[in-house]
């Protein structure tokens, strides 16, 4: 059985379905279990392959009983202790590999293995977790992002994962290791062709409109962990520092946190499938970026590429005339340089807008300062004289805006060579979501 794809065959005279294996990244001991716990024990039943990376040990944790007050302040110590709470609770669940991130089984060949120490984070006035003002050194947010895309790449390669889960792009709650574990998985992989599930925070919670949007959404895989739920309780009440497991009415039970939130224990986890964006159909060439923009936006955008057009244009004529010597040759410099401009303006223009009527704003700024500048002063001087070089840039922006508008898009799409690293022997890791 599979619950995240279809790692194999369809049909009859397919090969045989693959052994699902799911490669599972999270922050810090006790996510696991907190978010994606039921899960993990359920997959672990229908005989899937588990692992799970972990990628800092928690040393900045709070530590809730008095009799473990020992540890607080201690980070070294915490990290030890909670070592070993990850290591029971991944036990009750039924986990066989686990493995932290820059330790010996997911580290980068060659390089020796280090550990990514907890970043830390701080409550914001609006309630929101964010970065801490003093990070360390060491800390997994202070950690080159290659090093931690390279060692987590070392971990899908040894275990060929049919599917990799994390977070979602704010990571839960945006607590910064959470939001750095997301964008290192989802980097992985992309690498390695695996697709990826984000986990849907709150989604158990949901009602309404809401929840019959998860339900009718075809990219998200639910979860039933009732029947785990046992062993998901076991394994919560394995981080004695971080939690405390409450009984609440109707015989549930809830997670008490150490800021006294008590949240009911999941009966469903959710995962929603994130399509790489190289492989979403290209977009049609007539749909411009300006077409999502609001009206102010677009106005503001306008008339950004008229002042660009202007700047470039008044550049161009007053540097024109410039000339270098070169083997006792006078090179016109200036109106290489000048036209090489005023292309590359309309050109980049046309290409990120992908609109004709931007570059028209942009010509008019160009054309129109070019023009202006052109006029003889008061003393009968002018910045483009009646030379070749001075009719080469009146007439030569106004060919290459005609160029511009009359050429077709360029395509972005799969014609594109995209050179992305991609792992060999994964065709099996293209599985499509079912729910």
């Amino acid at each position: 059985m599979t619950y995240f794809g279809t790692p194999g065959g369809d049909g009859p005279d397919s090969p045989a379905p693959r052994v699902e294996r799911v490669l599972v990244v999270h922050a810090h001991p006790d996510d696991e279990t907190i978010t994606t716990g039921g899960t993990i024990a359920t997959l672990v039943d229908a005989g899937a392959g588990v692992t799970i990376v972990t990628c800092t040990r928690g040393e900045l944790g709070e530590v809730i009983p008095d009799d473990l007050a020992a540890l607080r302040g201690d980070e070294a110590a915490l990290a030890v202790h909670r070592e070993g709470e990850i290591a029971g609770a991944l036990r009750e669940l039924g986990v066989r590999d686990h493995r932290f991130l820059g330790e010996a089984g997911a580290r980068t060949a060659g390089l020796e293995t280090r550990a990514y120490r907890d970043s830390g984070m701080v409550w914001r006035a609006d309630g929101v977790a964010g970065p801490t003002d003093d990070l360390h050194p060491a800390a997994f947010c202070a950690a080159e992002f290659g090093e931690i895309v390279s060692d987590l790449s070392a971990v899908v390669e040894s275990v060929r994962p049919t599917v990799i889960v994390s977070y979602d792009d704010d990571g839960g709650y945006h607590h910064p290791d959470h939001v750095r574990a997301n964008r290192a998985a989802v980097r992985a992989a992309r690498l390695a062709g695996v697709p990826y599930f984000a986990i849907v925070a709150g989604a158990d919670e949901a009602t309404g409109a809401e929840a019959a949007a998860l339900r009718d959404d075809e990219s998200v895989v639910t979860m039933d962990v009732r029947p785990v739920a046992p062993r998901v309780v076991a394994a919560l009440r394995r981080y004695r520092t971080q939690l405390e497991v409450v009984d609440l009415p109707g015989g549930a039970a809830g997670i008490r946190y150490p800021h006294g939130r008590v949240d009911r224990l999941a009966s469903s986890e959710s995962f929603r499938f994130v399509p790489d964006p190289d492989e979403l159909p290209p977009r049609p060439a007539s749909t411009s970026e300006l077409s999502d923009m609001s009206v102010g936006g677009r106005i503001g955008t306008y008339l950004l590429a008229v002042a660009a057009g202007a700047v470039f244009g008044a550049i161009g004529t007053v540097a024109h005339q410039g000339t270098s010597s070169v083997a006792g040759a006078v090179l016109p410099t200036g109106l290489v340089v000048s036209m090489a401009m005023a292309a590359a303006l309309l050109v980049g223009f046309r290409q990120v807008f992908r609109s004709r009527t931007i570059v028209a704003a942009v010509a008019v700024g160009l054309l129109g300062v070019t023009a202006l500048l052109s006029q003889p002063g008061a003393g009968g001087s002018a910045l483009v004289p009646a030379n070749l070089a001075g009719y080469l840039w009146t007439f030569g922006p106004v060919l290459v805006a005609m160029v511009v508008l009359a050429w077709p898009f360029l395509d972005r799409g799969a014609d594109v060579q995209r050179g992305r690293d991609k792992m060999d022997a994964l065709p099996e890791a293209k599985g499509t979501p079912q729910t």
